[in-house]
This record gives C-alpha cells, structure tokens and sequence, in this order.
C-alpha cells in the first residue's frame, strides 16, 4: 500500500472514530433528558457492528430502549445529531437504516421517535427535534417536515398519551 493510500485510511478512520464519538456524546446528552425518577432505560445499544466488518442483527434497532415507568410504557429512540443542514435538508439516516427503522417499530409495535439534534455541539445542540419515525418517512428531511417537532433543547423529556416531547 503506497503511502498517498495509508494516509488517505488513516483520515478515513479518524473522521468515522470523530462521527462515532459524536454519535455517542449526543446520545449520552439525550439521555440526560430523562428524569430518572419518570424514565428508565431498558436498553442502549452499543453499536457493536462499528468493531466489526460483520452486520449484527441487534443494531437494526434503535439507540435506547425506555420505559415510562409511572405507566409502564414501553418506547424507541433513535438519536442523530448533525452539525448541519446538507443541501437544505436533514439527512438523519441512510435508505437501508430508514427501513430497518420502520421494520423493527412495525414488528414491536411501540412509539418510535427519532431525536435529532441540529447544530451547536452533540453534547449541547443549538436546535433538537422529536420527531415521530411515522414523520420521518425519507432519510433526507425538509424543514417543513422536522421543524413541526422543534423541542427546547434545555428541557427534559416529557410523555403524555403516547408523544414524547
């Protein structure tokens, strides 16, 4: 491998390791949106496929797993933080993981939202949205689509009838 190649890997590596800590500070702000004495997280993928050149079937699923725990409720979370709007858009997943998205909530049959952070950095994003999974139906979203489900980024979660807000 000639030298132009090694360091053309060792960029490429190091932008994936910044995408992932990213990924992983925003998730870590999201869940400091949760008031443990109303929410508990059932589960938190740890994205194992990210070590691995192999696809594991576990990460088809979102991010957290939750709990309502006055009711009992059971929800998802997917949580993408972008620095950016590309091309007038929020591209917030690609066309494989949109629906691997739509069929694990159609197979488990609880609300499904997608967290997004806009902005800012991942661990205090200018802009947050909820959007419900059934409003995101593309992987590339307009404004007049996300921007219905602005949230208060200062704010802590809140569940009613079914909504996370």
């Amino acid at each position: 491998m000639g030298i132009l190649n090694k360091i053309v890997k060792a960029v490429e590596v190091l932008t994936e390791d910044e995408s992932v800590e990213k990924g992983n500070d925003f998730e870590k702000y999201v869940v400091g949106l949760f008031d443990k004495k109303y929410f508990s997280i059932v589960q938190w993928s740890t994205d194992i496929a990210r070590k691995h050149d192999r696809y594991v079937e576990a990460d088809a699923g979102p991010d957290l797993t939750i709990r309502y725990v006055p009711t009992g409720e059971i929800f998802y979370v997917e949580c993408k933080f972008r620095s950016d709007l590309y091309e007038g858009k929020l591209h917030w997943s690609s066309p494989e993981q949109l629906k691997r998205y739509h069929d694990f909530a159609r197979e488990n049959k609880h609300p499904f939202f997608v967290a997004a952070g806009l902005g800012g950095a991942p661990s205090y994003p200018e802009k947050m949205f909820c959007i419900p999974l059934e409003e995101a139906r593309y992987p590339a979203l307009y404004p007049s689509v996300f921007e219905k489900f602005e949230r208060n980024p200062d704010k802590n979660f809140f569940w009613k009838n079914g909504f996370l807000k």
